[in-house]
């Protein structure tokens, strides 16, 4: 391996006045979730941040990067994002100027012969990563009221997906939404035929927040219903559950309550803060909590007006809300301090007085036992009590914790790779959902969906939510049927034709390519531009590039992009801080290279 180049990479200096102390307060948090603060202060706030402190699994660092990545192609050269309404009014204005169904007389350039098939992966690939493989990351889950075959769940960045039967089998008609980041769903429980959707990402950047849709056919097709509201990301939506004209929903804006069933909505917060959870009290729907950061608010008139409530309570940086209908005067808050665990808190009056009930272990840690010192619970995090006994309690994170004296200890339910006899569950959990009979526990995660029944092992039913986010493909230059993707958090994997596919990289995939002359040597990357090769078509790897790998002294980007020679397959460039380039790329042995 030969140090050929030195690119002068120049950036321009951005001046802000600083609100904060972003090298000590992660305000880099929410400052990405803002769509009024300019994306390179907000990338500034971030580096400043983790200047000086190491940078450790499960510490939150990766899904901003991830948000990174993808953001600085999208903002405008200021660092400024492009209004959603914008985008949509000229998408709409180019789409009937040249689509044939809706162009008169205008130039018809829309393909009436091209044939697009979807080859997945769809059902999930064979796994020879040695941890939980997924399909891709899902934010929410609705549950029909009355019939527990109907599911619905939401992703990021793959719009609304239906199952019709216990989650055995899915279908979309989502592609055409007018926006595919999804962040909640909930059934009207009195017509389950209207359901609300709330857009946006709420765990992590969103960029095609409109509001909340509506749909009057059991979630078949959607329509903007957002009057009042506009483009906010919706976090969570809460319907009345026995007048279900009126709903509340948390935003980045507010919360926003309706009393004609979406048609209109009005901010009801003091303050138009990022609101990411709200919850009735069992029973009595005139109490509402809600969560705005890491402080909890009460309302005692149906969300009319507000208080914060301190007395027990502390302020974190974010806290989710649980309730159970074995008590309805018992409230459980789960409080995160930056990516990490600062403590769950109960209520046994209905919200008005707190005690702590645990401060330890950290169970936003990536470790089974909770004895680290990460977590990214700013971006995944939910709770959950059984709805039969207030005193079982499950805390989501990275991965799946269970208390059984109401919060007061905890050990591992579901855990990343399986550790400490727990269940393997893909990592990052984000909503936790009980179904309407109080028998399934459903979690939405990284990888997909997966759900456990009374004590029984958790189960995964994401095969058929075809939602992988793809970061980038190579393609065999002579066979049609081989094909390799790299995929955010749900590794590399690679098709063999029909409906074969085998992830065998974790992590998350990036750049990836096939020799052009012999296909047995396939290349994939996880960040930082972390190079494996394989020489039996893909069935094992071995790393052959990385700083501190065959003599390259320097990372790369977070996608680290690299070229294999076309007509000299031996030889690859790879985009560090330099060029660096191989001409023995193919030789035997990883550490020969």
């Amino acid at each position: 391996m030969k140090h050929i180049l030195l690119l002068a990479l120049l950036s321009p200096i951005f001046s802000f006045a600083q609100s904060g102390d972003t090298a000590n307060v992660p305000y880099w948090i929410e400052m990405m979730q803002n769509p009024d603060v300019n994306f390179f202060k907000t990338q500034r706030a971030f580096e400043k941040y983790w200047e000086n402190r190491p940078i450790t699994k499960g510490s939150g660092y990766k899904p901003f990067k991830r948000w990174e990545w993808f953001m600085e192609s999208e903002v405008n050269a200021d660092g400024s994002y492009r209004d959603p309404a914008t985008v949509e009014r000229e998408f709409r204005k180019f789409d009937q100027k040249f689509n044939p169904q809706q162009s008169f007389g205008g130039n018809q350039v829309q393909s009436t012969n091209g044939l697009w098939t979807s080859l997945g992966p769809i059902q999930l690939p064979a796994n020879g990563t040695g941890q939980p493989n997924g399909l891709g990351r899902l934010n929410c889950v609705g549950l029909h009221p009355t019939d527990s075959s109907v599911i619905l769940v939401g992703a990021p960045n793959g719009g609304i997906w239906k199952s019709i039967n216990h989650g055995n089998s899915w279908t979309s008609n989502s592609d055409t939404l007018v926006s595919m980041q999804i962040s909640n769903l909930r059934f009207n429980p009195l017509n389950p035929d209207i359901v609300y959707a709330g857009t946006g990402d709420r765990d992590a950047g969103s960029r095609s927040a409109r509001g909340v849709l509506k749909s009057t056919d059991g979630g078949t097709s959607w329509l903007t219903s957002n009057n009042g509201m506009g483009n906010r990301t919706v976090g969570m939506i809460i319907i009345h559950p026995n007048q279900p004209d009126t709903i509340l929903a948390a935003t980045s804006g507010g919360i926003f309550k309706s009393i004609n069933a979406g048609s209109s909505w009005t901010r009801k917060s003091s303050n138009s803060n990022h609101y990411k959870d709200i919850v009735f009290m069992p029973n009595n729907p005139q109490i509402v909590y809600a969560t705005e950061g890491g402080r909890f608010y009460r309302s005692s008139n149906t969300g009319e007006t507000w208080t914060q409530i301190t007395n027990g309570i502390p302020t974190g940086t974010r806290g989710v809300i649980a309730v159970s209908q074995d008590d309805s005067m018992a409230v459980y808050v789960l409080m995160a301090q930056g990516s990490v665990y600062k403590g769950t808190y109960r209520s046994l009056d209905g919200g008005l007085t707190f005690t702590t009930r645990s401060t330890t272990p950290n169970i936003m840690d990536w470790s089974h036992l909770g004895t680290g010192t990460g977590g990214q619970a700013w971006y995944d995090l939910d709770i959950a009590v059984d709805p039969f006994d207030k005193d079982v309690v499950y805390a989501a994170g990275v991965n799946i914790f269970k208390s059984t004296d109401g919060g007061q200890t905890w050990l591992i339910d579901a855990h990343w790779v399986g550790s400490g006899g727990a269940d393997a569950v893909h990592a990052d959990q984000h909503a936790l959902e009980w179904s309407a009979d109080g028998k399934r526990l459903y979690v939405a995660n990284d990888g997909g969906l997966y759900f456990k029944e009374d004590s029984t092992s958790w189960i995964d039913l994401s095969s058929g939510i075809a939602i992988s986010e793809i970061y980038k493909i190579g393609q065999a230059k002579n066979d049609e049927d081989i094909v390799i993707n790299g995929y955010q958090d749900n590794g590399t994997a690679i098709y063999y034709g029909g409906s074969t596919w085998s992830t065998e990289i974790g992590g998350d995939g990036m750049e990836c390519a096939i020799d052009p002359r012999n296909t047995d040597y396939v290349y994939g990357t996880i960040y930082y531009g972390r190079i494996s090769r394989s020489v039996d078509g893909g069935t094992s790897f071995g790393t052959i590039a990385a700083s501190g790998t065959n003599g390259i002294t320097e990372s790369g980007a977070w996608v680290t992009p690299f070229s294999i020679g076309e007509d000299n397959s031996d030889q690859m460039f790879i985009g560090y801080r330099n060029i660096w380039r191989s001409n023995n790329v193919r030789t035997p042995g990883n550490g020969n290279v």
